[in-house]
């Protein structure tokens, strides 16, 4: 079975071209960011933790077309204003990092609300809820009730894996073209 991660690439691989600005909500490590600068993408990432800036700064210094700022990502409207053409959120707490410090469903609801008034039409939004974490569960359910019911979006596709109900979880939508 594919890895979510491995899911999440195979879709950026895919979608999105050399040309397209992304926006990671919550950095990490930075091993998403690096799977998109090598791909040639632009990346706007934001943590709130400054490891998770230094990690991913370590990660990614060879590659110049990155910006990454350490802020609450609820606050991305401070540092953003340009359109993107894609949006990535990994919920949850920095791997290897403080385990107390984690995302939660009010920034993370308001996060996603300011990304998709940034997102182009068609742009796609990519989140990974990992539910078994303290707290996950919760954080899920609010963020995919929240996107399933958001007009301005339309559902594209979701992975997890079988036979457990609390696996890490990919959704994906698209924003709606209101133009056509």
């Amino acid at each position: 079975m594919l890895r979510v991660t491995s899911f999440v690439h195979q879709f950026i691989k895919i979608t999105f071209t050399q040309a397209s600005t992304l926006l990671d909500l919550t950095l990490g490590n930075g091993n998403d960011a690096l799977f998109c600068l090598q791909r040639g993408h632009r990346v706007i990432g934001l943590d709130i933790q400054t490891l998770a800036i230094e990690r991913s700064e370590a990660r990614c210094h060879d590659y110049p077309k990155h910006v990454f700022h350490q802020i609450d990502h609820a606050l991305l409207d401070t540092v953003i204003h340009e359109q993107l053409d894609g949006v990535s959120m990994n919920n949850g707490y920095l791997p290897n990092g403080n385990e107390h410090i984690t995302t939660s469903l009010s920034s993370s609801l308001i996060a996603l609300e300011k990304s998709i008034m940034l997102m182009r039409p068609l742009a796609y939004l990519i989140v990974t809820l990992y539910r078994k974490q303290a707290g996950g569960l919760h954080e899920a359910e609010g963020i995919e009730t929240y996107l399933s019911q958001n007009k301005k979006l339309r559902f594209d596709q979701s992975y997890t894996y079988t036979n457990d109900d609390l696996a890490p979880l990919v959704l994906i939508f698209q924003k709606v073209d209101e133009g056509s």
